[in-house]
């Protein structure tokens, strides 16, 4: 079996790992928890739960990991971007353009229409923060930041991206100084 595919035996494993998703962080260590506490049922303390729990545990746990390699079979986690289309690269150009003129609803309009349709493309969340700051919309800015920050494929923007974190933050600082006084 790939190392790639065997990560599908551990529920969320996948998505956390080539993702970073927080939700799969938690799924990963909900299966980790039940796991552990059945086979200290099973083999250390078989005592401590009625065997039919123990049994339906275990098969819960067989149900839960057939899922999740049947997922990976018909939902497969993206390792990489999808190949930018004529189409993403129009919205994206059209996105400066408007960032530019100060139409920031259109060009935020424009970057979730390329970053809803599967592609990880980190010019175009990088973008979006901007655009999320430009209308004073820093918390949302700095949640697009930090995700983008997880992405293996980010790592040459991490300039940017540190850049648009330090203007958002300077930002929020500085509104909530004018705000007390």
């Amino acid at each position: 079996m790939h190392p790639l595919r065997s990560m599908a035996l551990w529920p969320g494993l996948p998505n956390l790992w080539f993702r970073g998703e927080l939700y799969s962080l938690a799924v990963a260590s909900l299966f980790a928890a039940v796991l552990n506490l059945t086979l200290i049922a099973t083999f250390h303390w078989t005592e401590w739960l009625p065997v039919g729990i123990v049994r339906i545990t275990w098969g819960a746990i067989a149900i839960v990991v057939a899922w999740s390699c049947l997922q990976s079979i018909f939902k497969p986690v993206s390792t990489g971007f999808l190949k930018p289309t004529k189409e993403c690269d129009d919205l994206l150009e059209l996105a400066h353009t408007d960032y530019l003129k100060g139409q920031y609803l259109e060009a935020e309009a424009s970057l979730h229409k390329i970053l809803s349709g599967g592609h990880e493309d980190v010019e175009a969340a990088l973008l979006l923060a901007s655009v999320f700051r430009r209308t004073g919309r820093y918390r949302q800015s700095l949640s697009c930041l930090s995700k983008l920050e997880r992405l293996d494929h980010s790592r040459k923007w991490l300039v940017e991206i540190e850049k648009e974190k330090s203007r958002n933050l300077g930002l929020m600082n500085t509104k909530d100084l004018t705000s007390i006084t």
